[in-house]
């Protein structure tokens, strides 16, 4: 075959050569040609529908990330725009179960976010965006002195607020070292919380929130981790500083983290590592900030209540801390008239109940990461409303704080020996803790303990447990009446107390007050100074009527049927519970700032004055104006307290047995347990509250009383008649 093709090229010339071979050659070109189009058309093919698909992916994200094995979780999540008050869709997300660190010089992990180019114009340098400053010298606070910490920190937080971007590596290194100072320098953690709430750590990281929330938090790594760190120190900090909880709800902080607890795509996503942290942290901050004073109407405006009862019914025990944390937040911020339900609808007592029981008998002393003593702060809370004493008990309570206060837990004893105090109101609940076996001789026994608040709160419930508060078992003073002012308050609102007690000094009147707040040490002197008071103010605030040391006082003093003066000592607050009877109708004078000091306090001295018990100096005072003197209801009817002399004189004569032979002559008995205490002078406070506030007293026949529509009418025609 090769000798035919060389004879036949032989035959032709060259000319007829060369035009075959070009012949030749434009053949394989046109194939090669072909086949280059033909790849290109399939790669356009491609191009296209890879684009259509990303196309796609923007409307249908899930359905997009659910085929890229490369990212772990794939979801659709929408972020609060805190600027817009609205949510916005957040493109395709991909939170991290792992724990990888984002670089602190580059805020960037060590694989690159695929939202980021690869070279982005934004990571300039340090020098460029922010001056000269230096970072790791400036975070650098390891190895200082306790003096040294909080003047760095002041420093840190000055290079925070000037940073003009916070979806770099500089905001994550400064969070990140205030964050482990909480670590480094425990014994100071109290300090440097108040350092960062001077400096306005509070207004500044609530900033750095809403401005990377507005950017979708989970976009990726450069804004993920300033937002972790943010959270992280929040946390703790808002923990060992109540002064920094109380700063964070005051810069919209309950709102914002509230959103965070009640936010549908959270809550569906709390299986991601990362969402189920935002949620924790969040209601953790909340948890925090309501243990603070002043604050609680935050918590009502922003409907904290009805988000934690959603997590506190919750069935499916998968985030069992979750529920934990809302009953112990709930704990703290319900109010008297949803404590019912609290209670039927969560279980709470039962759970706090089993939760205790679950941490002491734990190896590391902790259920879900709480100690027994935070799961009995929130069970001491819960005893501070009446109805609940008994329920507590019935759940088993007593044989957990035998346990508690023979452990050698100093907290764990003191928070027990103030909620057996507590409990110790109730009557019926009072014998139960005597009864119990052991329980009054340990009490005993931990009278001589050297922790200055076991020995406060356990000589105070002993006080009330044997008895000593009890005014007809108590022996007559043998002093006479002094005259003097005694103040009942709450160490929280010391600092307006102290200021009414100089003022009255300066205006010759004599005072008691226990200034070291000692409590059940002196509860024998508070006695017998209440016995020869002329009067007793009583300064009310949720502390106050949180405080067993403080009921102790003011319901000895109605025992002793001493006159006294209402003082309203904390903005926003309403007495209710057992503060809001012994209140009643009587009218108070409003020293929670609201006003001007001068006003209540020219009130007060007028008041003082006209009960010509006292010997109070005229110097230079004078009346400018009168005070504005507020009722217990939502209007004012007069500037005057009630007096005695406008009501018939048969109803100061009753005493508790006469009040409940009253009630059964009306056919009431099934009401007389609840006016076990009443006598007739309490009845004339309750017919006074009918006529000032009426709203007010119907309320609390039907909450506090529990009496049905009927068994009120009779009751209220009966008292018009006595």
């Amino acid at each position: 075959m090769k000798e035919m093709m060389k004879q036949s090229m032989n035959d032709l010339d060259f000319g007829d050569a060369l035009n075959v071979e070009l012949q030749k050659l434009q053949r394989q070109r046109a194939v090669r040609s072909s086949s280059l189009e033909d790849r290109r058309s399939s790669y356009s093919r491609r191009t296209t529908s890879t684009v259509a698909s990303l196309d796609t992916a923007k409307s249908s994200s899930t359905a997009a990330l659910s085929e890229q094995k490369t990212l772990k979780i794939p979801l659709t999540l929408s972020h609060w725009d805190s600027v817009d008050q609205t949510c916005k869709l957040d493109g395709p997300l991909s939170l991290h179960e792992s724990t990888i660190m984002m670089n602190s010089d580059t805020g960037q992990s060590p694989e690159k976010s695929r939202s980021q180019s690869v070279e982005d114009p934004s990571q300039n340098s340090t020098e460029q965006m922010n001056g000269q400053i230096n970072y790791d010298e400036l975070c650098n606070i390891k190895n200082l002195k306790d003096e040294e910490v909080l003047v760095k920190l002041v420093e840190i937080v000055q290079a925070l607020r000037g940073l003009k971007e916070y979806d770099r590596g500089e905001t994550m290194k400064i969070l990140k070292s205030i964050g482990d100072t909480y670590w480094s320098y425990r014994a100071i953690r109290k300090k440097i919380g108040d350092v960062l709430t001077d400096e306005g750590f509070a207004e500044i990281t609530m900033k750095i929130l809403k401005t990377l929330n507005g950017k979708g938090i989970f976009k990726n790594d450069s804004i993920w981790f300033p937002v972790y760190y943010c959270f992280n120190t929040m946390w703790n900090y808002s923990d060992a500083s109540l002064k920094l909880a109380k700063s964070i709800a005051e810069n919209d902080g309950v709102r914002f983290f509230t959103i965070n607890c009640d936010h549908e795509p959270y809550l569906k996503n709390l299986h991601s590592k990362n969402v189920y942290y935002v949620v924790k942290a969040s209601m953790s901050i909340l948890h925090n900030i309501s243990r603070t004073t002043d604050i609680h109407h935050h918590f009502k405006d922003n409907g904290t209540t009805e988000v934690m009862l959603k997590f506190a019914t919750w069935k499916d025990l998968t985030y069992e801390m979750l529920k934990v944390m809302s009953l112990l937040t709930l704990a703290h911020i319900v109010e008297e008239e949803d404590n019912d339900k609290l209670i039927d609808e969560t279980g709470a007592i039962e759970c706090c109940v089993k939760y205790v029981q679950k941490a002491l008998t734990s190896q590391k002393r902790r259920h879900l990461g709480f100690t027994p003593h935070e799961l009995m702060d929130g069970m001491s809370k819960l005893a501070v409303n009446d109805k609940n004493k008994k329920k507590i008990v019935d759940a088993g309570a007593l044989p957990i704080f035998l346990d508690m206060l023979k452990g050698d837990h100093v907290e764990e004893q003191a928070i027990t020996a103030r909620a057996l105090w507590t409990l110790s109101f109730d009557k019926d609940v009072c014998q139960q803790i005597i009864e119990f076996p052991e329980m009054m001789e340990r009490l005993e026994a931990l009278r001589s303990s050297g922790d200055k608040e076991v020995t406060k709160n356990v000589n105070g419930a002993l006080f009330v447990l044997k008895g000593e508060n009890d005014v007809s078992k108590r022996p007559k003073s043998a002093k006479k009446n002094k005259g003097h002012v005694f103040i009942s308050y709450s160490w929280n609102e010391k600092e307006i107390v102290m200021k009414l007690r100089e003022r009255l000094k300066k205006e010759g009147v004599e005072v008691w007050i226990d200034v070291e707040r000692m409590g059940g040490s002196t509860l024998s002197a508070m006695a017998e100074a209440v016995e020869n008071a002329a009067v007793v103010l009583i300064c009310m605030s949720e502390k106050y009527k949180q405080s067993p040391n403080c009921r102790l006082e003011a319901e000895y003093t109605f025992q002793m049927r001493k006159e006294y003066i209402p003082l309203m000592v904390q903005t926003r607050y309403r007495p209710d519970g057992w503060l809001g009877m012994i209140l009643g109708a009587k009218l108070y004078f409003d020293f929670s700032g609201k006003y001007p000091f001068e006003k209540p306090w020219n009130g007060l001295m007028k008041e003082l004055k006209g009960m010509g018990r006292l010997s109070v100096l005229d110097g230079n005072s004078t009346d400018r104006t009168d005070a504005p003197i507020m009722s217990s209801s939502t209007s004012v009817h007069s500037s005057q307290p009630i007096r005695q002399s406008s009501m018939s004189s048969k109803i100061y004569q009753m005493n508790t047995e006469d009040v409940s032979n009253w009630l059964c002559s009306l056919k009431l008995d099934g009401c007389v347990p609840s006016f076990a205490q009443f006598d007739g002078k309490l009845l004339a406070q309750l017919k006074s509250m009918k006529s000032e506030a009426a709203e007010f007293y119907y309320h609390c026949l039907e909450k506090n009383m529990n009496m049905n529509l009927v068994e009120i009418l009779t009751f209220t025609d009966g008292l018009e008649k006595l």
